[in-house]
């Protein structure tokens, strides 16, 4: 008999561009799906018009602040009072850390959450105080939950070695997974003279920006028909996000392009030679994921998250965090041995088809979901 399953993530862009997938597969499998995140970001039409029950949640974007919180926990509350599922599935921060205590308090059978990544709390510049602060918050939401998922080992292993998580209400999911019937390997379609190197991710200075655009100035000095490209939108409401007056500096001398946020991300990585990602922490990043499926090697530094999906020397290139000289190296490299970014876009693909399926994924959270339930308050 199917259930009736609440999905909530942080924004309906999340929804729509992480979850879809996940949700089409549990509605196949015979269960009634709703999700509920922000609105305002254009895309509860877009959820709406592919056949999901949409409802927006008062999830504030713009970081801490306890007011706010308290109202999303109280909403929450009272939406699953109101509609009663048997299982909710949290993603992302807030929803994980207050929905979990909500669905609890709200007597929902059984509860699942999944921490995507550990964020600006624990690599920004507040990072120490604004860390001490989240674990407790989160130790109280993986108690509530019947079951958490990580997207990395690194970040379970974390979590379980300070007692925010009992390690037998964990598990590990490989990422989102990626979608490897429609990410297909592709012959590059770009200017071979023209070289695409491409990031793709939001501007924040937690995503390497900045060491980004340093490496392409240092690479231009010996590939100067290179182009960079970062694929993404600026999010205002995450502190790490890059100023303005950077960006239009990096475009206005002609360092990075910066076309902006994209609908299909499919024609760039088939124009790209390479996908970059210097992150300082991932969950693990959909982005890279995606390139590999396509064929693509993969350049990231060693950090969680990149370090599970990239294989250093055979999908890609691993360097150390906040170095953009050794992120040039490497990209130098790639471009100077298209041979080797053909082998390496081959092995990536192999190891996506074995690990990273979104079939797999789906798979795993549809079992979660079919566990074992407490008893209805």
């Amino acid at each position: 008999m199917g259930k009736k399953i609440l999905v909530v993530s942080r924004c309906a862009w999340t929804l729509y561009n992480f979850r879809a997938g996940l949700m089409r597969g549990l509605m196949e499998a015979g269960h009634s799906v709703r999700c509920g995140g922000a609105g305002g970001d254009g895309y509860e039409e877009r959820l709406k018009g592919a056949g999901f029950d949409f409802t927006p949640i008062p999830v504030d974007k713009r970081g801490m602040n306890p007011a706010a919180d308290l109202r999303l926990m109280a909403f929450l509350y009272g939406w699953y009072r109101r509609e009663r599922p048997d299982v909710v599935l949290h993603f992302t921060i807030k929803p994980v850390i207050y929905g979990s205590v909500a669905a609890r308090l709200a007597g929902v059978p059984r509860i699942v959450g999944t921490v995507t990544g550990l964020g600006y709390a624990f690599t920004g510049s507040r990072a120490g105080w604004l860390s001490r602060l989240v674990m407790p918050m989160y130790a109280a939401a993986n108690a509530a939950s019947d079951l958490t998922f990580f997207q990395n080992g690194e970040d379970r292993d974390f979590f379980v070695s300070r007692r925010l998580a009992r390690p037998e209400k964990t598990a590990v999911l490989p990422g989102s997974g990626v979608d490897c019937e429609r990410f297909q390997p592709v012959s590059e379609t770009g200017d071979p003279s023209r070289p695409v190197v491409l990031m793709v991710g939001r501007l924040l200075r937690d995503k390497g920006v900045y060491e980004f655009v340093r490496a392409a100035e240092i690479v231009k000095e010996a590939f100067p028909q290179a182009r960079f490209v970062i694929l993404g939108r600026r999010d205002e409401r995450n502190p790490s996000v890059a100023p303005e007056k950077d960006v239009s500096r990096w475009t206005g001398a002609g360092t990075i392009e910066w076309p902006g946020e994209t609908d299909d991300v499919l024609p760039w990585l088939a124009a790209a030679r390479m996908v970059v990602l210097p992150s300082y922490r991932e969950g693990t990043p959909r982005s890279l994921l995606e390139a590999a499926a396509a064929g693509r090697p993969l350049v990231a530094t060693d950090v969680p998250g990149c370090r599970d999906v990239v294989e250093h020397g055979e999908n890609g290139l691993l360097v150390p965090v906040r170095n953009a000289e050794a992120l040039a190296e490497a990209v130098s490299r790639l471009l100077s041995e298209p041979a080797l970014c053909r082998k390496m876009g081959a092995a990536g693909r192999a190891k996506m088809m074995a690990r990273y399926d979104e079939k797999s994924v789906i798979r795993l959270m549809t079992e979660a979901c079919e566990g074992p339930a407490r008893r209805r308050r």
